[in-house]
């Protein structure tokens, strides 16, 4: 049986925290085929076995922490880790914070931008270098996708290639060329109801009142084109 190991950057009262564990479990398929291990970057200690019989690594989002500004000692052995999982060999797929830690770790930027906060489902376009790349190969595009942020990369790290974009998010999904490393904004591990759910959790967060929110559910869509993402990543990286 394959091991998926999920980060996680989430405080234990976070509402969402055990939803994250659960979109990720249901998109990665039945427990008959991986088994998902958790480790708190916020809490548990990065020890040198930790990425022993690990098959991949996934990254999700976090609803108190951003990467721009962060001093947190966590952060930096965060970055530490993200780097020893790509020189390792070992696959990686992160997603939202995810996506901006990973650009951080390999000497990208990430800002604040939010004049061009996503949340809720957005269409997606994918560059000529997605369309040919195997994860995204045969999706249409433009595709939906839920989102949920408020900062961005804006400087792609040596050797990264942008796969796709959305109007205000330039770089929504990129790759490291010759190696097992995807990254996406978006959030292949939430459906609409998963997402809208998240967002109530975050009012606070996106300064929104549950009023405000019930009125901008119609800005959450189905997203069904993004649901076989990563068990595809799966299946091109680590078999079955």
């Amino acid at each position: 049986m394959k091991t998926i190991l999920l980060l996680q950057i989430r405080n234990t009262e976070d509402p969402m925290r055990l939803q994250e564990v659960e979109c990720f479990r249901r998109k990665l398929g039945g427990p008959e085929h991986y088994r998902l291990g958790i480790h708190s970057l916020l809490y548990d200690r990065i020890t040198p076995g930790l990425l022993g019989g690990v098959d991949a690594v996934m990254v999700g989002g976090s609803g108190d922490y951003g990467c721009v500004r962060n001093g947190h000692a966590w952060f930096h052995e965060a970055l530490d880790l993200l780097l020893a999982v790509v020189k390792r060999g070992v696959p990686l797929f992160c997603s939202c914070w995810g996506h901006q830690a990973l650009a951080m770790a390999l000497g990208g930027e990430v800002v604040q931008a939010p004049e061009n906060k996503e949340l809720g489902t957005f269409s997606i376009t994918l560059t000529e270098e997605g369309r040919r790349d195997p994860l995204f190969h045969g999706l249409p595009s433009p595709f939906a996708a839920q989102l949920g942020h408020k900062d961005q990369v804006s400087r792609l790290p040596a050797d990264a290639v942008v796969l796709a974009s959305s109007e205000r998010t330039p770089v929504q999904s990129y790759r490291l060329a010759g190696r097992p490393v995807y990254a996406t904004q978006f959030h292949p591990e939430l459906d609409r109801t998963e997402n809208l759910e998240r967002a109530y959790g975050y009012a606070h967060s996106y300064k929104l009142s549950p009023e405000s929110i019930r009125e901008l559910e119609e800005a959450f869509q189905e997203s069904p084109d993004t649901l076989g993402i990563l068990p595809r990543f799966l299946k091109l990286y680590v078999g079955p």
